[in-house]
Parts: structure tokens; sequence; C-alpha cells
């Protein structure tokens, strides 16, 4: 019998964001849980907050029925070894941590360990993020159900069937947020070249981003019918298209998504 129903290793911005809504959404409650973070400062604040804490990572994993892996992909040869020596009951191993196979977990924790990828975005800090998993061969449907519930308290979830479709999907969602706010950024820095204060500039766009998705969710129209109803003929908007058009925009994306890709499955090797 496991002491807690939930643990966090690398309870750091991520791994906060997860198990706070966990909590929000009433899975378990906080002195079901048990953190794990290096500094002393964070370990004290979330105490405070009412979690178990810790500075032992294995101590995680043998006292906690479900164990998210929210370290850094790095460091994952740093903490594996000394899971994989821990005996008892093994818990539901769930990773967040883009590029690290599989293989490379079972190698370290045992073929018999029940682990289950997730790609989360940051947007799931806010409760309004996507995130994608995938379970290995020891992990049972039940308890995929179980995480994608986990993770449907914070934004919208897919499931996939092969692990390589993590790697696929990442621009798409993953990494999405950063090219969505290197456009905000551009649209912001032109803003100001035409005497638009900056924070009025961020709001219209940011707005109009938000107006823009849920029109998009609405699904009754496709993105192309809904580009062609702002576009008037001989409009403003059109004359707009007409650069993304002839500096292949299309093309430009297709080339990010793809070495965005490219590097997910080199960082897995």
């Amino acid at each position: 019998m496991k002491k807690y129903r939930f643990g966090v290793i690398g309870a750091g911005n991520m791994g906060m964001a997860i198990v706070r809504g966990a909590v929000g959404a009433g899975l378990f409650a906080p002195e079901q849980a048990l953190l794990c973070n290096r500094s002393a400062q964070k370990r004290a604040a979330h105490a405070a907050e009412g979690y178990a804490v810790t500075d032992d990572n294995t101590q995680v994993y043998t006292q906690c029925e479900t164990v998210l892996l929210a370290v850094k992909p790095q460091n994952f040869d740093a903490v594996l070894p000394a899971l994989g020596l821990c005996g008892g009951e093994k818990p539901l191993v769930v990773s967040i941590a883009a590029g690290v196979s599989f293989a490379k977990m079972e190698a370290a924790l045992g073929a018999d360990t029940a682990i289950i990828r997730v790609m989360p975005n940051t947007p799931l800090m806010l409760g309004a993020g996507a995130a994608q998993l995938v379970k290995n061969a020891a992990a049972s449907a039940e308890q995929l159900a179980a995480v994608r519930t986990l993770f449907d308290t914070m934004g919208v979830t897919a499931v996939f069937e092969e692990e390589r479709m993590l790697n696929e999907v990442i621009p798409y969602a993953g990494s999405a947020p950063a090219y969505l706010y290197a456009f905000a950024d551009a649209m912001v820095q032109s803003a100001a070249q035409h005497g638009i204060a900056e924070a009025d500039a961020l709001s219209m766009f940011c707005q109009t981003m938000i107006g823009s998705a849920q029109m998009l969710l609405r699904g009754d129209k496709t993105p192309a019918e809904l580009i062609s109803a702002v576009c008037s003929p001989g409009g403003t908007t059109l004359e707009g298209m007409k650069v993304l058009e002839d500096r292949k925009f299309y093309e430009i994306v297709a080339e990010m998504c793809d070495k965005c890709i490219a590097r997910a499955y080199e960082l897995g090797k």
C-alpha cells in the first residue's frame, strides 16, 4: 500500500502546475501528494501549501501510486538509475520530458514498468493547455484513462497509439506557443512603428487571437473559408495576404514544423 496518491520528481513550474491542477479538480488533496525538489526554499513553500515534501527522488518513487517525472530531459541520466534500483511495488510513471523514449526509461526502470508519456504545453499552467498522451505496453487502458482525466482538467487532450507521434505533434501544440508569441511580438513591433502603444497593440492582438481561435473551434468553416470571409476583394486584408503569399508563408511554416520535429527525433537518440 503506497502512502501517497501522487508524487512529483522535479517540482518546478510545469510539475507544480500539474499537481495544483489535479488538486484544484478534486482528484486528490495536497497532503496526498509528495513533491521532490532540491531547493530547501521551494520545499518550504510547497509544505506551506499543504504538500508533503522531500529532497529524495527514491522516496517519491517508492511511496507514491503515480509518479510524475518533471525533470529536464538532460537530467534523466542522473535520475533514472537510482529509481531503477528501488524495490517494492512499482508506481505508474508519467513523464513529460520531450525526447526521452519508453526504451530509455524501460532500460533503467524495467520493461514491466507502466509508463505514460505526455507532451504538454505551457498554457496548461493557466488551465488552457493542450496535451498529447501515449502509453507503453505495460500500462493499462485504465491507467491511460486516469492520466487523461488528470490532463483534461487543464485543457484538451489527444491520445496516440504510436510513441513517435509525440515527436510529430510537437510543433502544433508543445512548441506552438513560442511561434504564436513570435508572431505577436512582430505585430506589436510593427504597431509601435505606426504610433500605437505596445500595451494597446498587445491587448488588441491577444483578444483577436482569442476570438479567432473561438471561430476556428466552432468548426462550421475551414481556416481557408474564414480567411476568405475577412479578405474583401480589393480591400486592406488582401494586400497583406499578398505579402504572405509572395514570401511563401505556408512553406516557411512547413519548414519550421519539419525542423522542430527533426530535432525531437535527434533528442531521442
